[in-house]
């Protein structure tokens, strides 16, 4: 039995949920907490005024500001001046909704009265808000329509971070080790976000937001592998739900942040000065015991296995671990070692197998259009809150996928991961490709429609995490899980320009996403279900999962007909 064999019974020994897991998965709760409000922060930050498109980016309808020129011959004196007096109508010309134009006024006969040339309109370089909110909009003076784009690209170069930065982070945690990355991205994510707030241009903010993520955009996927990596085969479904909980009430708990403060600067003091706080883990997170033992530092990976067997009070046979010392790599890996430190490394390894490869390559597919249909989705998942209250609304949205947590973890245990996420893509594909042809006089039927393909959407983003950490051996897990989330970043760029598609066709955009959640739900079931089975190590472990798991049904189905034959003998 080799030491990967012996970790796996060691848990059971330990105890699957006990002190220890409970502890590392709060920790790391804290981490995910974070992430989710480091990564949706530039929606505040950089809220964007609807001119033209409504969604020029993702959840840019979440936030909306209003502003109109300040006209100081009718007695504006500054940016909180009253938006709406009554002689508004006579300085400033109205869009075909309601609202004063932006930047728009009506040509003065004299600086001093309030008088105006109605069919002569010019530029105003001066602003009366609609409200206390401040973003950068109206830091950097980006009202108009012109500049909309400028706003747009906040979103774009956050998501082109993180894209860049993946796979430096996957290097570092591969190499490094889990912690070390986790740490790196915490307080780097924290300290770029102080950074944004002494901007003093548009150009120095963009620069700062692309770079936060670059360093700090894997913190969601360090924690998932670190926490992922600690618990048995049968209860990685539960940890599972703790992480994806933690995200949704991180969304939610920004969405409160923004709500009281109201000011970008505030808002970023509030969500990233405490993130300083996360250089204590190097002293109170433990490293991942699987990642200790694929670099043959065994020493250290019984440290941690007592520790934990410690704090969940159990009794561990010590027989199995009294040679483990550090530089033993020799018993951990012989097929590849030392060949899985980073992305290109492993890329050249997964080449060498075949299987591998295909699975790469449809699993990062699968996480393309996963990110493509939900972030699409999301688009207009606020104005669908169903309150006027648009914190409010972001809140709700981030706390309703919660129960399509709830549904796929049942799904998964029960199901498998396979099939799970091929139904849940199906589901949302069917869904989205009915939604358009509901008819005008049914409109009610739209919303819950339109929720249950969110909700199925939901439910394939959680597997596919899940499913791509069980399916890849350890010394590449994390690269490759990392190249998948790369390539899923190209899906949620491409999101944003999506309503593009309905100067076209109204029915482009949720037709798109309908074809795309099909076909990658048909490929899943070209992906080996990953049910039950042990972490693989080596590379040959990971090509034989559905040996793995064929041979623990074999034995389930032995010891189901072992008890049937003892009932009737009895």
């Amino acid at each position: 039995m080799g030491v990967n064999e012996d970790f796996d019974a060691m848990l059971h020994d330990i105890g699957a949920c006990g002190l220890y897991q409970i502890r590392q998965y709060t920790l790391v709760a804290f981490a995910i907490m974070f992430s989710a409000v480091s990564s949706i922060g530039f929606v505040f930050t950089a809220a964007i005024v609807p001119h033209r498109y409504n969604f020029i980016f993702f959840f840019a309808s979440i936030f909306h500001l209003s502003e109109r020129c300040l006209i100081g011959a009718c007695g504006d004196e500054s940016e909180t001046s009253p938006f709406t007096p009554d002689w508004l109508s006579e300085a400033v010309p109205f869009k075909s909704n309601g609202q004063p134009e932006s930047c728009l006024m009506f040509q003065g006969l004299n600086a001093t009265i309030c008088e105006f040339e109605r069919n002569v309109q010019e530029r105003c370089y001066s602003w009366v808000m609609d409200g206390p909110e401040r973003t950068i909009q109206t830091e950097f003076s980006l009202m108009c329509p012109e500049n909309e784009w400028k706003l747009a690209l906040v979103g774009t170069l956050n998501n082109l971070g993180v894209l860049i930065g993946l796979p430096i982070s996957g290097f570092i945690s591969d190499r490094y080790g889990r912690k070390t990355a986790l740490v790196i991205a915490l307080v780097s994510a924290g300290i770029f976000g102080l950074l944004k707030t002494a901007a003093t241009s548009y150009i120095f903010f963009v620069i700062l937001e692309m770079m936060e993520p670059m360093f700090g955009g894997n913190i969601y996927g360090i924690s998932f592998i670190l926490a992922l990596e600690m618990v048995t085969p049968n209860k990685r479904v539960v940890g599972n739900m703790v992480i994806v909980f933690a995200y949704s009430v991180g969304n939610a708990l920004m969405g409160l942040i923004a709500w009281a403060a109201r000011d970008w600067r505030v808002i970023l003091w509030a969500t990233n000065a405490p993130a300083l706080l996360f250089v204590l883990y190097i002293w109170v997170l433990p490293e991942s015991v699987r990642w200790l033992m694929s670099r043959g530092r065994l020493g250290d990976a019984k440290k941690v296995v007592e520790f934990a067997a410690k704090l969940n009070k159990a009794d561990l046979d010590k027989e199995s671990m009294k040679d483990w010392q550090n530089g033993q790599l020799d018993r951990v890996d012989t097929d590849a070692t030392g060949k899985g430190d980073n992305l290109w490394s492993s890329l050249r390894q997964v080449t060498k197998s075949g299987v591998l490869l295909l699975r790469l390559a449809l699993c990062s597919f699968c996480w393309a259009s996963v990110t493509l249909v939900y972030y699409g989705l999301s688009l207009n998942s606020v104005s669908l809150g169903g309150t006027e209250n648009q914190y409010l609304n972001f809140i709700l949205t981030s706390l309703v996928e919660a129960p399509s947590y709830l549904i796929t973890w049942q799904c998964m245990n029960r199901l498998g991961r396979r099939r799970t996420l091929c139904l849940t893509f199906v589901a949302s594909g069917i869904a989205c490709f009915v939604n358009p042809f509901v008819p005008d006089n049914a409109g009610a039927a739209r919303l819950p429609l339109y929720l249950f393909g969110k909700f199925a959407i939901t439910g394939a983003f959680d597997t596919v995490y899940v499913f791509t950490a069980e399916i890849f051996p350890t010394k590449l897990r994390n690269s490759l899980l990392g190249t998948c989330s790369m390539v899923g970043r190209i899906g949620s760029m491409l999101a944003p320009q999506t309503p593009l598609l309905t100067k076209f066709s109204k029915f482009l955009p949720l037709a798109l996403f309908g074809v795309v959640a099909l076909v990658a739900g048909a490929l899943a079931l070209f992906l080996p279900e990953s049910k039950g089975t042990s972490l693989p190590v080596t590379i040959k472990e990971a090509e034989e999962i559905s040996k793995q798991r064929k041979k623990l049904r074999q034995n389930q189905e032995d010891i189901q007909s072992d008890q049937e034959a003892t009932n009737q003998i009895i």
